[in-house]
């Protein structure tokens, strides 16, 4: 990284009060925020009261904690007064934990919880809710701070809103009167304790008078509320700092127009990072065109190492080319730039499968196969708990024939066997699972055999109703794949692979930097990345963002292979002066 600050970087550092910074790809984000940090830290003077920089990971919070560190030199382990960590960290610990007892029945100290861990009966509610198929999971329910009740990204639609209280309403009142509060949930609890109690605002305003949120396009609506009532409330200075054209989680109820209603607000001063230290210049003129915060204006500057790189970024247009076939021509692209392929400087990213090929409509023929398929990976390279959920959900459907929520299924498990067996069995299931580098097809039919056997030594009856040879079974063939079950199960669900070279979905890189990229669109229809939206699409929608992301992760060469499509070269965003176009 360079050694001198820009000078909007020093912009940035010596700004006071309520700031947004905008910040385009490249701009030394975190080394900014690193910096503004270590210009507070290294003049504090009070025990009392810190400096808190908030991002929205435990990898980004440890980014900025480790840049602070290489900067600094000989700077140690930030600790109290001071914090740094995720934003939900932030809220659970100094306000729903610490102040939550303040607005809980009986004044209980209020637990947070990530799933219903309780199980409480609410068969009042199953029938009508479950039954119809609207969630098994009454954690997906949430408030809003407009107070509409919320079940993902939507208000809920239900048959009986125009009753008093909807069956799930019921429920979420039950664990919040025992003081239950579900990670998704926090952030409305902070803000209604602090809108009723003052007091509490002022108190953590005081504890932590300066407040930094790396990432702030990812916000939520609730979070965004939150921290203005800090503002409010006596927090000194308050710096947002992010890029809306990167917000790429949605689905996680992250809402960039927070952070352009703060740009837009004239009580807030916008600071602007437009230095470019990552891609060429030539990348930046193309990648402006899929920016909505640079419509109309001009490209980001590129003032890093390889801001003068002659070569333009590639259109590649495709037929009926197979992957591998592009992924060679993109190699071989980069061995002629003298590009080291490794999984540091080289990326194929895609929208969602990393592998095409693995893309089989109608694979699973049953819901339990798919399940044990998913327990598999992921006991080997994800998460044990999951695997452990969907071979036990997957298990109970194969024992009882049935497919329930979880408080029914451990209801009837008690009524036949103990917790302890039935945990027993779960795990041994688990431990003789085949290996997911196995062929597809050879995976299934080995875990068909184990399955009766660990059932056998287990003394556990499958169900009559459930024949093995019907259940564990996949697709016979496809025409697009005739060698899929060729294929090793642990390819149907990978979304990152670092060996070669990194082959990633373009979530998986978000905040990284290579030498080259390849971007592949692979499909021209479907919600997806098409040619289509990349060629009219409205830049302000999740998918076009993604596909910024992705090509603003280059430093010397970007890559867009997608199929040949009529009209596109007279649209301005694919302009011959900006773009290679080359054919395979």
């Amino acid at each position: 990284m360079k050694e001198q600050l820009t000078e909007e970087q020093k912009k940035f550092l010596t700004a006071e009060g309520k700031v947004v910074v905008k910040a385009c790809p490249g701009s030394g984000k975190t080394y900014s925020v690193a910096h503004k940090l270590l210009s507070y830290i290294d003049n504090w003077k009070d025990y009392h009261s810190g400096v808190a920089v908030l991002s929205f990971t435990n990898v980004a919070s440890n980014e900025i904690q480790e840049k602070a560190q290489t900067i600094h030199g000989s700077l140690g382990e930030l600790g109290y007064p001071h914090f740094i960590g995720t934003v939900d960290s932030f809220i659970d610990e100094f306000i729903v934990l610490r102040y939550g007892h303040l607005d809980t029945v009986s004044n209980v100290r209020p637990r947070i919880t990530i799933t219903d861990t309780w199980k409480m009966p609410y068969g009042f509610w199953r029938k009508e809710c479950h039954s119809k198929g609207c969630i098994d999971n009454i954690e997906q329910f949430y408030y809003g701070i407009d107070k509409k009740f919320y079940k993902g990204n939507e208000p809920v639609k239900c048959e009986k809103r125009n009753a008093r209280s909807l069956p799930c309403q019921q429920y979420k009142k039950m664990l919040q009167d025992r003081g239950i509060i579900f990670q998704n949930e926090t952030a409305l609890f902070a803000y209604q304790l602090l809108k009723k109690y003052p007091m509490v605002a002022s108190a953590i305003a005081e504890r932590f008078p300066v407040i930094i949120i790396d990432e702030a396009q990812d916000t939520s609506v609730n979070q965004m509320a939150v921290f203005d009532l800090l503002s409010k409330s006596g927090v000194k200075s308050m710096f947002l700092v992010g890029d809306a054209d990167q917000s790429i989680y949605e689905w996680r109820n992250a809402s960039p127009e927070c952070f352009l209603q703060k740009v837009e607000d004239t009580s807030w001063q916008t600071i602007e990072l437009t230095g470019n230290f990552r891609s060429s210049q030539n990348i930046c003129n193309v990648t402006s065109y899929f920016s909505a915060s640079l419509r109309g204006t001009k490209s980001n500057n590129a003032i890093g190492y390889w801001k003068d790189e002659v070569q333009k970024p590639i259109l590649l247009l495709t037929k009926n080319n197979s992957e591998n076939d592009t992924i060679d021509y993109f190699i071989k692209k980069c061995m002629e730039m003298q590009i080291g392929i490794s999984p540091k400087n080289v990326a194929v990213l895609t929208r969602g499968r990393i592998y095409s090929d693995t893309d089989i409509k109608g694979l699973w023929k049953s819901a339990e196969i798919e399940l044990y398929a998913k327990a598999a990976y992921e006991w080997k390279y994800g998460s044990r708990k999951k695997a452990y959920e969907n071979t036990e959900k997957a298990t109970y459907c194969m024992i009882f024939n049935e497919d329930t929520d979880k408080y029914m299924m451990q209801q009837k498990i008690r009524e036949h066997t103990t917790e302890e067996s039935w945990k027993d069995f779960i795990i041994n299931i688990l431990i003789n699972i085949p290996d997911v580098d196995m062929e597809i097809a050879e995976w299934v039919k080995e875990f068909s055999t184990i399955f009766v056997d660990v059932c056998k030594n287990c003394e556990y009856k499958i169900s009559p109703d459930k024949e093995i040879k019907d259940t564990f079974k996949i697709k016979r063939n496809d025409n697009k794949s005739p060698d899929f079950k060729k294929i090793s199960l642990k390819k149907f669900f990978e979304k990152k692979n670092e060996e070669k070279y990194t082959r990633s979905s373009i979530h998986g890189v978000k905040g990284e930097s290579y030498e080259a990229v390849l971007l592949h669109v692979k499909s021209r229809t479907g919600s997806t990345i098409t040619p289509k939206l990349l060629m009219e699409g409205e830049l302000e929608q999740e998918l076009m963002r993604l596909a910024y992301v992705a090509m603003t992760r280059p430093r010397r060469l970007l890559m867009l292979a997608m199929p040949d499509t009529k009209g596109i070269k007279t649209c301005g965003r694919f302009s011959e002066e900006l773009w290679t176009y080359e054919n395979l």
